[in-house]
């Protein structure tokens, strides 16, 4: 049950993110034209006209402390501004020489070598790089204004104009925070482009490369990401409508060393749910759930496994496993003249029954299947599959217990032996008795080998009392699986170097998930369920799930870190900045969860944007598999837009 109505839960939202014209004029403290001065090439004399600098930098640590503004993987305590007329500030350590930015660019940032700068070349942000000045429309105010406050630092560049236009009257600004956010603001009288203009933010020091990519800022539904590239950028066509006119636009760190950008003011895009950042924990333990070993020749597979052994010795989820090297002749029992004939077919499989299930890993095993390719699985239906190569990737998804002895082979060739079964003394042997090798010379290359299942214990003895002499090249695979699907491929290892080896099924996370639909249209209203997913268990084996959901007017795409708050291991951030409303905790029997709420055009309007994030509990007492102990898990983000369409 919600723990608030849906319509008291909309109005307090909307009460902070009623849509407002997106760009701010900016209040006072302009940078005065007499303080723009040149500095190693940036000409100072009319910086109305043209190329201006701040004489000296900024001082920032007001805004920030004696930590500077983060930017990770920038070099250096940023603690330092510097503004250009032409569109973006550039950031520098107190500690550094102060003569002008590392590398700045002299008519603004509009070329991808710009962007990136020269290796040791400063960070940069450029909320519109390129060649502007002063307008000279009636009315104009030209000004560049600079707002150190607790916290943030604004930069705003008013009524400006394209290098020698007369009609041109536009405002931007970038709002630097302490989280390490930037926000871009465009007012609405942009004029279509008569040259290159870059968007975007940097870590200079030649970041990225000559093909890191021009990203849309403002993809509808979506979100720009550098993923681990500090450089996240537009570029747009030296002639065309600039799409930022009258938008807003957040661009946060990812956690990975990049960048993402997302659109949290104007636009006519349609309603959409999107989601971004990733939930935690998305977790793979160490690969226990088999043992392999491939042989790239039949020749190599002979030299390995010509009178040995391999033993597993269960264990209530898995197997020990230990090699036993030159016990192969001592162990090996030939079949009897009443031995069955089993799996008689050139590739082919024949289930059958012991006269009693043998307990396997979990539970029993009442039926196997042996495939003539040299496979017994503990299950009806056998692991081989419909490659006839032995290969580690078809391993992943076989679902059964099996034991592998996978090579090239028929018990139907001309003068080859048979696979045979029996029960002797309690114990199930299968055997390949004599089997022929397929392919390559000599004609006669056949192979012995054998599976001893003691029925009361379910332990496995593997033995190889003569392989084929086959010169072939094909591939051989020997090993051992649990049943269930494998989450990695394997890995090939030497299994005469097992010793008490134990195998286990592989312990794994799947991140919680976070989604959203129907798109919130509000012509009149729309009934959008947040579904959670993948949640944990409150207490392992207790089938209780309990997960709440908050929403926030203010989606934070890049994420802050929970680690040492809420979490004790890395990987889990908050994707909203504030906990405008909690919508209600939830007891589920399923590792689901789902709420809904109520879009309409009375409480929304057109433009809003509503941040989403899932929590769930778990007690601290069951650490998660991957170590996890903080108690929360948390979701994925998810974007709401709201639209008339």
């Amino acid at each position: 049950m919600l723990r608030t109505s849906t319509i008291f839960a909309a109005a307090s939202l909307l009460a902070a993110a009623a849509h407002a014209q997106c760009y701010t004029t900016p209040a006072v403290g302009p940078i005065t034209l007499a303080s723009w001065s040149s500095t190693n090439g940036f000409a100072a004399t009319n910086p109305v006209d043209d190329e201006g600098l701040t004489p000296t930098p900024i001082d920032i640590t007001p805004a920030f402390g004696p930590g500077g503004f983060p930017m990770p993987g920038a070099v250096g305590t940023l603690d330092r501004m510097w503004i250009n007329t032409n569109g973006e500030v550039y950031l520098t350590d107190s500690t550094a020489a102060l003569t002008q930015p590392a590398g700045g660019a002299l008519f603004g940032v509009n070329t991808l070598d710009e962007a990136r700068g020269p290796a040791g070349g400063s960070p940069r942000i450029f909320p519109l790089g390129g060649d502007h000045e002063a307008s000279v429309v009636a009315g104009a105010a030209w000004a560049i204004t600079c707002q150190v406050t607790p916290g943030q630092v604004k930069v705003s560049w008013t009524d400006m104009t394209r290098f020698a236009n007369t009609t041109d009257r536009f405002s931007f600004a970038c709002t630097l925070l302490a989280s390490g956010v930037v926000v871009f603001e465009y007012g609405n009288t942009f004029p279509v482009m008569s040259a290159t203009r870059f968007v975007g933010i940097s870590i200079g020091n030649a970041v990225g490369s000559a093909s890191s990519p021009s990203r849309n800022l403002t993809a509808p539904g979506g979100i720009a990401n550098s993923g681990t590239e500090g450089l996240l950028y537009e570029s747009f066509a030296t002639t065309g409508a600039f799409d930022l006119n009258d938008k807003t636009l957040q661009i946060s760190p990812n956690g990975i060393g990049g960048y993402v950008a997302i659109q949290t003011c104007g636009g006519i895009e349609p309603a959409a749910n999107f989601a971004y950042g990733s939930g935690c924990h998305a977790f793979i333990g160490a690969d226990t759930d088999d043992v392999f070993q491939l042989f790239a020749d039949h020749a190599s597979a002979k030299a390995a496994l010509d009178g040995n052994a391999l033993q597993f010795t269960r264990t209530p989820t898995g197997y020990v496993v230990n090699w036993l090297p030159g016990t192969a002749a001592a162990l090996y029992l030939a079949p009897s003249v009443g031995a069955t004939i089993t799996a008689n077919l050139s590739t082919g499989v024949e289930s059958f029954s012991p006269s009693a299930p043998i307990p396997v890993p979990g539970g029993v095993a009442a039926t196997w299947t042996l495939s003539s390719e040299g496979i017994l699985t503990a299950a009806a239906t056998g692991n081989q599959g419909t490659d006839t190569t032995p290969a580690l990737l078809d391993t992943v998804a076989a679902t059964g217990l099996a034991f592998y002895t996978w090579l090239s082979q028929s018990p139907t060739e001309a003068g080859s032996g048979k696979f045979k079964r029996e029960e002797v003394g309690g114990v199930l042997y299968v055997t390949a008795e004599g089997v022929e090798a397929t392919g390559t010379p000599p004609t006669v290359a056949p192979s012995t080998y054998q599976w001893q299942i003691n029925m009361a214990t379910g332990d496995v003895t593997m033995l190889w009392p003569a392989m084929t002499v086959s010169t072939s090249t094909g591939d051989v695979l020997v090993g051992c699986t649990l049943a269930g699907t494998g989450i990695v491929t394997p890995v090939s290892q030497s299994l005469a170097a097992l010793s008490a080896a134990v195998m286990s099924p592989q312990q794994s996370l799947t991140a919680m998930t976070l989604a959203a639909a129907p798109a919130p249209v509000i012509n009149p209203s729309t009934n959008v369920t947040f579904t959670a997913a993948n949640l944990p268990e409150f207490v392992p084996g207790s089938g209780v799930y309990i997960s709440t959901l908050f929403l926030s007017v203010a989606p934070l795409p890049g994420g802050f870190p929970l680690t040492g708050l809420l979490t004790t291991v890395p990987g889990c951030n908050a994707y909203v900045a504030t906990l405008d409303v909690d919508l209600g905790g939830q007891l589920t029997l399923a590792p689901t969860a789902t709420w809904s709420l109520v879009f309409n055009n009375v409480v929304f309007a057109p433009g809003n944007v509503i941040g989403a994030q899932a929590v769930s509990l778990f007690n601290t007492a069951f650490p998660l598999v991957n170590g996890e102990a903080g108690g929360f898990l948390l979701s994925n983000g998810v974007a709401t837009y709201t639209q008339t369409f």
